[in-house]
């Protein structure tokens, strides 16, 4: 396993720094290593207080990991002071291995992380060791003494930070345009890269610096080329982005490990639903259930709030003859109607997040309400806003049957002009809707 060694501050509230760093080396593969340069007393709203680990304690956290684990590359966040720089630049200056500098200057809070005194040896003994530089905007206008108000600004900079002594750099979050967001690459050959993302209404997130920093040093590690690992560090951290948590009452906290967490949802949810859908397929007497526009079976991500979080079956589970068969795979968007219904089912039992649909009859309704709790609605009431709207009927209808009774697990409508009757069984995950469909079943 390829192992990356993060030397930078630890962040009590975990948005930053070490925290932030093991996150992501772990999220993309990567055993983390950890050399502390300060212990910060922080949250989302502030820095509270900086205590500074001893220049002897950081070296020796450095010789431990290097001796025992060398890492593939290493990353350099916040420093603090002169003789933690000057500690880190003798333990390092005869590394081999990548080495990714993030000038952490100040917290995204406002609090300076580096001394006055330390600015200098900064530029003049961290730089010229490193493999990247990888300021933010403001850092950049830091280190390169200019302004930075337009994408030639930016590529002015680089190139000064360049002539201080890096290898290579990267200007991170240069807003020049309305709609995106740009990151400018500057290699050691002078050729320039931009990597471009779609501008996240997000104001400012806590952490994204250290993640970004981290995940080119964990793919570096991996033995990808610079260009790739700053491209694939652009889109995980886009999608950390996307995903920041409020856990504070101040700055939104980038999510590291939500990109690892999505895949392994929805994975889960498509094997789920597959074998669901299998099961429920081969029941005895399971095509009688199936309504006149067929039968879809659908599964939400866990906080799902958009179709394309919910799967289905691709052409529905049709009937044929006296068999059920699905006429194709699982996949996320699958099915409108029923991830309406299960969206807005989710706004009043989050825990419920997957439903099938049946056909209507009077004496369907009875079993089910021997068997379960039962809600309806009347779509002949459904406002004309709602109709205009494709798969908005489903939802709404929904949302009326649990007004009178949140605890229904059991939905049906006698249907209105065009619209065919129907029932929907609802679930915690597919394999309790198949049991509910059994006992249907065997009650019909």
């Amino acid at each position: 396993m390829k192992i990356a060694l993060s030397i930078a501050g630890s962040d009590s509230g975990a948005g930053a720094g070490i925290q932030a760093d093991l996150k992501t080396f772990s999220a993309l593969g990567v055993y983390g290593c950890t050399t502390i340069t300060a212990i910060t007393a922080q949250n989302t709203k502030r820095v509270a207080e900086i205590f500074e680990v001893s220049p002897a304690m950081v070296e020796q956290q450095i010789r431990s990991v290097m001796t025992d684990m060398p890492p593939d590359a290493i990353k350099i966040g916040m420093v603090y002071s002169r003789q933690i720089i000057d500690v880190i630049y003798q333990s390092l200056k005869k590394s081999k291995v990548p080495i990714v500098l993030d000038p952490i200057l100040a917290a995204g809070t406002g609090a300076s992380l580096l001394r006055d005194d330390a600015f200098d040896p900064f530029v003049s003994k961290l730089m010229p060791i490193c493999t990247l530089v990888a300021p933010n905007r403001i850092e950049a206008e830091k280190l390169s003494g200019m302004t930075i108000k337009t994408e030639s600004d930016s590529i002015e900079a680089a190139r000064k930070i360049k002539k201080l002594g890096a290898e290579n750099v990267i200007v991170k979050g240069g807003h020049f345009g309305a709609s995106s967001v740009t990151d400018l690459l500057l290699d050691r050959r002078g050729r320039l890269t931009e990597i471009t993302n779609p501008r996240i209404e997000i104001k400012e997130s806590h952490g994204s610096g250290c993640n970004f920093s981290s995940a080119i040093t964990a793919y570096l590690a991996k033995g990808a080329s610079l260009e790739d690992a700053c491209r694939m560090a652009n889109e995980y951290v886009h999608i950390a982005i996307k995903n920041a948590v409020r856990v504070g009452r101040g700055l939104p906290v980038t999510n590291p490990l939500s990109a690892i967490y999505r895949d392994a949802s929805r994975y889960r949810v498509i094997a789920e639903l597959q074998a669901a859908v299998e099961q429920v397929s081969t029941l005895d007497g399971f095509y009688k259930l199936i309504p006149e526009t067929q039968t879809n079976f659908a599964y939400a991500l866990p906080d799902a709030t958009d179709i394309s979080e919910v799967a289905g079956v691709r052409g529905r589970i049709v009937r044929i003859g006296n068999t059920a068969v699905p006429a194709s795979y699982i996949e996320f968007g699958a099915s409108r109607h029923m991830a309406s219904a299960i969206i807005g089912y989710m706004q009043v039992n989050p825990a419920f997040r997957s439903v099938i649909n049946i056909r209507f009859n009077d004496k369907l309704v009875n079993v089910c309400k021997s068997l379960f709790t039962v809600s309806s609605y009347d779509r002949s009431k459904e406002p004309k806003g709602i109709k205009k709207r494709e798969g908005s009927s489903v939802s709404w209808g929904t949302m009326q049957a649990l007004s009178k009774n949140p605890r229904a697990d059991i939905i049906y409508h006698r249907g209105d002009i065009g619209k065919e009757p129907m029932i929907t069984v609802f679930g915690r995950n597919p394999g309790e809707v198949v049991t509910k469909i059994k006992a249907i079943l065997e009650n019909y």
